[in-house]
């Protein structure tokens, strides 16, 4: 009996709660950072989700990366049994994401302008195709090894308070999506 391949994975921890998105930390299979995610609201075990309008229940996905059409871009699509819709870790803007771009996907990003320590959500992930070229560097040097690449999203194991909505700073309207340069960096 040949011995099961190891299949890299992600892991989803959420980690700051409000009353209109998520926030969590995205790490590599050794605990390292990659990047921040912004999510819809998060929704306890047992609630139904409503598509486009809260976080994917816990679990573990298979990512499968792509060119989305509607995007113009090349990202990840969550698969599993329980995601009745398609679910993407991707980023819509570039210069930043709010709560209202989310609509259901998984945003990437930083909660710092400047660097990637973890501080309070102040409405914004900054610097998101920073985040998303850090993952996609990740995903292939992983890739030359695995076919598989696998998201695994921690239940929350603690009571979870929400916060207020978050006013987010102004950013700029550029929901323009990234030119196909990466379809070459592939």
């Amino acid at each position: 009996m040949r011995p099961r391949p190891h299949i890299p994975t992600l892991k989803l921890t959420r980690v700051q709660f409000f009353e209109d998105c998520t926030v969590g930390r995205l790490t590599d299979g050794k605990g390292r950072l990659l990047c921040m995610t912004l999510e819809p609201r998060w929704r306890a075990a047992g609630c139904r989700r409503v598509q486009g309008k809260t976080c994917i229940v816990s679990g573990t996905y298979k990512m499968v990366f792509g060119y989305d059409m509607s995007l113009k871009y090349q990202c990840w699509k969550l698969t599993g049994y329980s995601l009745p819709g398609c679910v993407r870790l991707c980023f819509l803007a570039k210069s930043g994401s709010v709560a209202d771009h989310t609509k259901g996907d998984i945003l990437l990003g930083y909660l710092s302008p400047e660097g990637e320590e973890e501080q309070p959500f102040d409405g914004r992930l900054y610097r998101p195709v920073e985040a998303y070229e850090r993952l996609l560097d990740y995903y292939v040097s992983l890739r030359a090894n695995h076919g598989d690449f696998l998201l695994r999203v921690e239940p929350v194991k603690t009571a979870v308070t929400f916060f207020p909505a978050v006013e987010a700073p102004p950013i700029s309207p550029d929901l323009v999506c990234l030119e196909d340069y990466i379809l070459q960096t592939l």
